[in-house]
């Protein structure tokens, strides 16, 4: 039985592991599958080379009916910007789906989970993200998944009214106000201070980003939105290799995580996070015991009052030697 709800694709230069991952997709056979690819860095013909065997790749084993959407980019838009033209083109065109990137091999379990959990948030604007990675293998709750204020990307599952909205450079956003939303939201301010950072380190971001996760993080939080964890992990990233842009150590503990069977599911009893499981999957994942030294120069940087003290940060960091990004660590 094919699946009804679309498939994104995110992909590059990496043949091998799209493969393996539309490998797992034909199992299930989409209806309607969409594949996004971004153009070739200029100047490098290993870019094209590879680039072109990927869509020897995708024309060979897409051999089941479907609809096959492409959006092939002529030149590099990086990895911030293209994959979110291609998540935008994407929900234009769906009201739900599924979004993987292509170094991320799910469990078989993944599609069965994303479309029962599509289906029944589908109208709850509450709920804007459903995630599938653990990076700990397990979510501590009882149902087979619950709720929290942080995503995790990879491969995952949203509905277009959760992405409308979406701004890449965040250049008209209200950075104060934000704060103050987060500090409602958030179990300790040194959540909110450290978002509060991140919006101005985007905004003041002049160079092409590498990101793009970052900015959909703080949408769903502006919007006060909820994001699911499943309670065991379902996808195993593939990518920690020579190939990787931002995985690049083999030995990475997040990469070929083992992932779990988690269907048939059973449902929480409401949509509640629990703020304080959040603040210490936020502790551990940025500051890995948020007093050591990286941490310690946000704490000197709460002091103060005003955008200044985000240049005062900057200045802190460069006197100790210390590179703007040092203190900030992905999702």
């Amino acid at each position: 039985m094919s699946l009804q709800i679309p498939v994104l694709l995110i992909a590059f230069n990496r043949p091998e592991h799209v493969a393996r991952v539309l490998g797992e997709i034909s199992k299930i056979q989409p209806n309607n599958l969409f594949i996004c690819q971004d153009g070739p860095r200029e100047g490098n013909e290993s870019d094209r080379r590879k680039i072109l065997e990927v869509r020897d790749v995708i024309n060979e084993m897409v051999d089941w009916p479907c609809e096959l959407h492409t959006l092939y980019q002529e030149k590099n838009l990086g990895c911030g910007a293209g994959p979110a033209a291609g998540i935008s083109w994407f929900f234009s065109n769906v009201e739900m789906g599924i979004v993987m990137e292509d170094d991320c091999l799910p469990h078989p379990d993944f599609f069965a989970y994303c479309d029962e959990l599509l289906h029944r948030y589908k109208d709850d604007e509450h709920v804007m993200y459903i995630s599938s990675t653990l990076y700990n293998d397990k979510w501590r709750c009882s149902a087979s998944y619950d709720f929290s204020h942080y995503m995790i990307t990879g491969a995952w599952a949203s509905w277009s009214r959760a992405w409308k909205g979406f701004d890449l450079d965040l250049h008209h956003f209200d950075a104060r106000k934000f704060r103050k939303k987060c500090l409602k939201l958030f179990y300790s301010s040194v959540e909110a201070d450290w978002w509060f950072y991140k919006v101005l380190e985007i905004q003041q971001d002049t160079e092409k980003k590498s990101y793009w996760d970052y900015q959909m993080q703080i949408h769903i939080l502006d919007c006060e939105g909820v994001t699911i964890h499943p309670q065991r992990n379902l996808v195993s990233n593939i990518g920690f290799d020579a190939e990787g842009t931002h995985t690049l150590d083999n030995s990475a503990e997040m990469g070929n995580k083992e992932s779990f069977p988690i269907m048939p599911l059973s449902h929480p009893s409401g949509v509640v996070v629990d703020r304080l499981r959040d603040y210490e999957c936020f502790s551990k994942k940025k500051s890995q015991g948020f007093l050591k030294e990286k941490f310690r120069n946000l704490y000197l940087s709460m002091l103060f009052s005003g955008d200044w003290r985000y240049k005062l940060l900057l200045l802190y960091k460069r006197l100790k030697g210390q590179s703007e990004s040092s203190i900030y660590k992905h999702v």
